[in-house]
This record gives C-alpha cells, sequence and structure tokens, in this order.
C-alpha cells in the first residue's frame, strides 16, 4: 500500500560569468543555485547555493558583486513561486 505520497518542486539556476582570456571569451558557471518546495505544504522551502568546483571558488572572488545579484534575483523568483503554491494551495 503506497501511503504519503509527497511531490516537491525543485527549481535551479546557474549564476554564469564571461571570463576572458587573451582574444577569447568564454562562459564560466561560478555557482549553483537550488529551491525545493512541498507541494502539500509550499511554507516549507529550502533555498542552497553551491561553487562549482575549484574555478567557480576562484573566480567568486573577482565576480562577487554579480554572484550576488544572482542569488538575489534566483531567492525572488523561489518567493514568487512559492507564494503562488500557497495561493493555489489556499484557494482549493
Amino acid at each position: 500500500m503506497l501511503k504519503n505520497e509527497t511531490k516537491k518542486i525543485t527549481l535551479s539556476a546557474q549564476s554564469v560569468v564571461t571570463v576572458v582570456d587573451g582574444d577569447s571569451a568564454r562562459e564560466v558557471v561560478v555557482k549553483g543555485f537550488t529551491a525545493t518546495i512541498d507541494s502539500t505544504n509550499p511554507e516549507n522551502m529550502t533555498i542552497s547555493d553551491y561553487f562549482q568546483g575549484e574555478t567557480g571558488k576562484m573566480l567568486y572572488k573577482e565576480h562577487r558583486s554579480e554572484c550576488r545579484a544572482d542569488k538575489a534575483a534566483f531567492e525572488d523568483a523561489a518567493y514568487i513561486l512559492q507564494d503562488q503554491m500557497i495561493a493555489e494551495l489556499a484557494a482549493e
């Protein structure tokens, strides 16, 4: 018998910066962000962030302001989704 089935929504994004090396430029992932929201109780949300390897750690120091802005934008998006889910659950 199946009991206690739950559904979770996961939102993820990455903070990407452009690194110029001589005549070439490449995009590098510095940090990753994840938010998980419980659909049966949307007020339960976890948000985490992590460096993308050693390269991410090194580049973070140079691009801290961009990464922090990306994190703030990600959190805003996660809270908007959480608010929508809370409103939908209340309307049921």
